[in-house]
């Protein structure tokens, strides 16, 4: 097994969405993968696919995420979201205008002539976010943001949902019924779900590899993914905010210390830096462990931000390498706790105590980070948590994006994936 910083990566094992073992478009592609065997099994094992079908997904995924920029500049205010359409093997994409719906099947992707526009759902995102307490932004972290409204109690999650063209809530069955009268106002742009179980953070339970937070045997959470400054050498580990405050020593595997967090950020983000002093005992690259209790590693390139119904795969301390699919964007959630996260990407995987800061990424061609796992709704089964595949239900988990934490940590310490 190769002797690298067992980055824990965190587990998001999902029960991808709209996969019952059918294929994902009948079009040769016209080029393949060549995915390892191990990522292979998972993807087969998790979403129901063939080793045909994975690699095929791969390549619609790679085409999809290209045409979503794409068309996202070219239609404007007319653009209403897009999604990865798994049936089909090609990216949707919601218009509010009819006319420009040509446009869209020219460039190769499913049109959708839907009511509202992308701008108007996140501008009632952006609502609930302000009544939630946001202020900052990813460019002043220090800025403090404003205290929670009595307007939101209640409501645990909401993003846009471009699949259904509204903004989706979350609200708890009990509590919640000011919160949802007040959403009223925006019409069918809104859709209201209720939960009886409050999202929490996964971490701090027993795990495979981990990352001890404060002493050797103490707290712990995952790792995510190795970052370096080439420039002076300095290496970190990106993992989750809530794991730990800066300053916290912390500790892997074999009981020797990794370093110090340079920089956590939690609630509003969730994300942090470790910074990795002692590179003697410790070995860093561009490595996710697969399988942390039995190693085994895939090659992490650059990060992407997916579009919903993405693919993607997770390595983690509790529930190891599993694949799933991705089920919302820039999702605001609050914590069992009250505390606010924003940006959130939700997916259907399972992810239990433990798995916290682990790696989520995307495999296509090339495997690029997605984020780092932050947390999920969980229920007690005979004294433990677990995530909703134990008692039947759909899981619900979130990752902070890479897309919004490597930017930040390069401008801050000229931290970049390795």
């Amino acid at each position: 097994m190769r002797k690298l910083l067992r980055t824990v990566l965190t587990g998001v094992s999902v029960a991808a969405l709209g996969f019952t073992g059918t294929a994902v478009g009948t079009a040769t592609p016209e080029r393949s993968v060549d995915l390892p065997a191990d990522v292979l099994s998972a993807m087969q094992r998790d979403l129901g696919l063939t080793a045909d079908q994975a690699a095929r997904r791969a390549v619609q995924q790679d085409e999809a995420d290209r045409l979503d920029d794409v068309l996202k500049g070219r239609l404007g205010a007319a653009f209403g979201g897009a999604w990865f359409d798994a049936e089909s093997g090609r990216l949707a994409v919601a218009v509010t205008d009819a006319a420009r719906a040509g446009e869209v099947r020219a460039a190769g992707a499913r049109a959708h002539v839907v009511r509202h526009s992308e701008a108007d759902l996140e501008k009632i995102k952006g609502d609930l976010d302000a009544l939630a307490g946001k202020q900052s932004d990813n460019a002043n972290r220090d800025k403090p943001n404003r205290g929670r409204s009595d307007e939101v109690k209640g409501l645990v999650s909401w993003s846009v949902d471009p699949t259904a063209n509204v903004v989706s809530v979350t609200a708890l069955a009990r509590g919640s019924e000011k919160a949802v009268a007040g959403l009223r106002k925006y019409g069918d742009a809104v859709r209201v779900e209720y939960t009886d179980v409050e999202p929490s953070t996964a971490a701090f339970l027993d795990g495979g590899d981990i990352l001890y937070y404060g002493a050797f045997g103490g707290g712990y959470c995952s790792a995510g993914f190795n970052l370096r400054n080439v420039n002076n050498g300095l290496r970190y580990v990106l993992t989750a905010g809530h794991c730990g405050p800066a300053g916290t020593a912390v500790y892997g595997y074999t009981g020797a210390q990794i370093g110090t967090v340079q920089a956590a950020f939690f609630p509003t983000w969730d994300d942090a830096i470790v910074r990795v002093t002692n590179t003697a005992a410790w070995t860093q690259g561009p490595w996710v462990d697969v399988n942390p209790s039995q190693g085994g590693v895939v090659t992490v390139s650059g990060y992407s931000d997916s579009p919903v119904g993405t693919a993607i795969c997770k390595s983690g301390v509790t529930t190891k390498l599993t694949c799933g699919v991705i089920t919302a964007k820039r999702q605001t959630v609050t914590y069992s706790g009250g505390q606010t996260v924003y940006d959130l990407t939700r997916h259907n995987a399972c992810v239990e105590p433990g798995d916290s800061g682990g790696s989520n990424y995307r495999n296509s061609g090339t495997r690029t980070a997605e984020g780092v796992t932050s947390g999920a709704q969980l229920y007690l089964v005979g004294g433990r948590y677990r995530c909703g595949a134990a008692v039947g239900l759909p899981n619900v988990s979130w990752y902070y994006p890479a897309a919004i934490s490597l930017p930040y940590y390069q401008a801050a310490y000229g931290a970049t994936l390795w």
